[in-house]
């Protein structure tokens, strides 16, 4: 795998691959720079976005160093080649299947699944740039069966569900964990897999990482780390199995690929189970939504009758152009102007 992998980076130096990166798709990539957190391959055009080694994100490289095999910059360059390469042979059959890729970045994973054979595929992201990322290079790679919006999962209740959900290293990174992980297993119908930094033990805890810029006085990032004991009784909680749930531990120990099959998801018994006064966040009860629903609804009724009258009144102002009155209305007003007389209005 990893000779694989960097025969991938030599390539990036080939003849056919330096005179591409003079042409336009080259220069698209280029208008993104900063943003191409991953290496997306477009073929037809023996380039990828990270080619030139500069227009990569460049950190610690974290699982995609495949424990340290690679270095911090190559697993950077390659991400997330390398990533998903390990976790591949854990998938299900994806044929056929809807696909909802939550945190989809510049479209990596999204575009691995309509190439297996997705029937459908929406990628979510937050960060403006990097969608629009994902978009250009839909079109440039012309996936027709390839959604991305630019949204957050966590309020945008428009999103349907989808046969599978996959988050890779997104969970962690959610303002609120535990309604972020409700909220996902609501938006699948049979299976979620995610893949997340955890802390390996049966208990409960977490811990909080952040990255502070004090030049900027803001957050740069911010991520959870909680233990496996936690995430699997919380999705206990919430109607999942523990049979139902499968760990792939991570080359480093600290990292869990999860596969939780939610097609008999016991949402009865986890009413009874939770606190009653958090039952309603977990039936994912929205105070006000459905109200706000029949105010669009009601709202869109009315503009619908506006347009109505607008229309009516247009072709009945169309049809009096044609008749004979304002034919000689025109031309009195003509003869008025000829004279030099005052037109009423």
């Amino acid at each position: 795998m990893v000779a694989e992998l960097r025969k991938m980076l030599q390539n990036d130096g080939s003849p056919e691959v330096q005179s591409a990166l003079k042409g336009n798709v080259a220069k698209g990539i280029q208008d993104f720079g900063g943003n191409w957190f991953q290496r997306i391959d477009y073929p037809a055009h023996n380039i990828t976005s990270t080619s030139n080694h500069d227009w990569a994100y460049i950190d610690e490289g974290g699982l995609n160093t495949l424990g340290k095999r690679l270095t911090s910059r190559e697993a950077s360059i390659l991400r997330p080649w390398p990533k998903w390469l390990y976790i591949k042979p854990t998938f299900p059959e994806v044929q056929g299947k809807s696909v909802l890729e939550i945190g989809s970045s510049n479209g990596f994973f999204s575009f691995r699944f309509a190439e297996l054979g997705a029937k459908q595929v929406t990628g979510v992201e937050v960060l403006k740039r990097q969608h629009e990322s994902s978009v250009w290079s839909k079109e440039v790679l012309g996936h027709q069966n390839v959604t991305f919006v630019n949204s957050d999962i966590l309020f945008d209740l428009s999103i349907p569900k989808h046969d599978i959900v996959f988050l890779s290293e997104v969970h962690n990174h959610l303002l609120f964990p535990f309604y972020g992980l409700l909220r996902i297993i609501s938006l699948a119908k049979e299976m979620v897999i995610f893949d997340t930094g955890v802390i390996d033990t049966a208990s409960h805890t977490m811990n909080l990482h952040t990255g502070w810029s004090k030049e900027e006085n803001r957050f740069i990032y911010h991520s959870f780390q909680i233990s496996d004991g936690l995430i699997t009784d919380f999705l206990g909680l919430i109607g999942v199995d523990s049979s139902k749930i499968t760990r792939y531990k991570g080359i480093s120990g600290d990292h869990i690929l999860y596969k939780i099959d939610v097609r008999d998801l016991n949402t009865e018994g986890a009413r009874t189970i939770y606190p009653e006064y958090l039952k309603r966040s977990l039936e994912l009860e929205f105070s006000g939504f459905e109200q706000l629903q029949n105010q669009l609804k009601q709202t869109q009724r009315e503009l619908d009758r506006s347009q109505a009258a607008v229309h009516q009144t247009q072709a009945e102002v169309a049809a009096m152009k044609t008749s004979k009155f304002w034919k000689l209305r025109t031309q009195w007003f003509k003869v008025k102007k000829s004279l030099g007389l005052k037109i009423d209005d």
